[in-house]
């Protein structure tokens, strides 16, 4: 993890990586509509111990939007600059 990502939130990091694929508006409300039904708080307040939750609620529906070899990357690269 780059000392970059360690001054971000993993809902920040998450928007980003997965707005490259959905966009920034799209990524954003993911993010926030998986917070809340994973964890039942806004994506701000997401730690990296809640996170693998997080991918286990967004990932059918990454998959649907982008196909499953996609969303196995993206979720990757999530966990990747995480250190999870």
């Amino acid at each position: 993890m780059s000392a970059a990502t360690q001054s971000k939130q993993p809902a920040e990091i998450m928007r980003e990586k997965l707005g490259q694929y959905l966009g920034p508006f799209t990524a954003k409300n993911a993010v926030q509509m998986g917070a809340k039904q994973a964890a039942g708080m806004d994506a701000e307040h997401i730690t990296r111990t809640e996170v693998p939750a997080l991918l286990d609620v967004l990932g059918p529906t990454l998959r649907t939007l982008l196909g499953k070899a996609t969303a196995e990357k993206v979720v990757d690269e999530i966990r990747k600059e995480l250190a999870l």
